[in-house]
């Protein structure tokens, strides 16, 4: 990242209920971080956004569940399958999801007017476009800011074995990570983006 001290970066993930460009969103996280700061992985989640999506809205709307990934959030953990699969009357609109999230992209430290978007992967990317293609909301960032983490892990770290890595950080443990929420999801990868070995 040596070469690019002032963008200002952000981690971005989605839970799903499919692997297709419509599957239904179940949530979503971001936040953003500069690589030339040092922080702490509750610096990050505290800085993070995390968006509920309403999927009864979305299966109206037409969007797709597949049962296989059904079937795979069954075998997760009680914690994993109670936050992205319980519906709550405070869950978001798209629309307002979207909003959200866009809002915090765009007003996260506005000087910075380089930015990249990095997801595990570009199943996020093309998710989150089309859920905003289809109610008419502008996209989170631009699709040419997206970058994946995968790839940056596995050419910085030598420790690296699929797009995970060590993480040099006293105050950083996997067991403090919930898998498959988004925030924390994010913050591991920037973690590991930013203090991996």
């Amino acid at each position: 990242y040596g070469k690019c001290p002032g963008c200002l970066m952000f981690c971005f993930d989605i839970e799903t209920l499919g692997v297709e460009s419509n599957a239904v969103i179940l949530s979503a996280g971001i936040i953003y971080w500069n690589p030339t700061e040092n922080f702490d992985y509750d610096e990050l989640l505290r800085r993070g956004l995390y968006v509920k999506f309403s999927a009864d809205a979305q299966i109206k709307m037409g969007r797709t569940v597949d049962k296989g990934t059904v079937e795979w959030w069954s075998k997760q953990g009680e914690v994993q399958r109670k936050l992205a699969l319980s519906r709550n009357p405070d869950d978001l609109s798209p629309e307002e999801g979207l909003r959200r999230l866009r809002q915090y992209y765009l007003d996260t430290r506005k000087d910075d007017t380089n930015r990249i978007i990095w997801t595990r992967g570009s199943l996020d990317q093309v998710c989150i476009d089309s859920l905003s293609r289809a109610v008419r909301v502008e996209d989170v960032g631009p699709y040419n800011v997206y970058r994946d983490v995968r790839t940056s892990i596995d050419l910085l770290c030598e420790s690296a074995r699929s797009g995970y890595c060590e993480v040099d950080h006293p105050s950083f443990s996997w067991d403090r990570v919930i898998k498959h929420h988004p925030v924390h999801d994010c913050a591991a990868d920037i973690m590991m983006m930013r203090y991996g070995k």
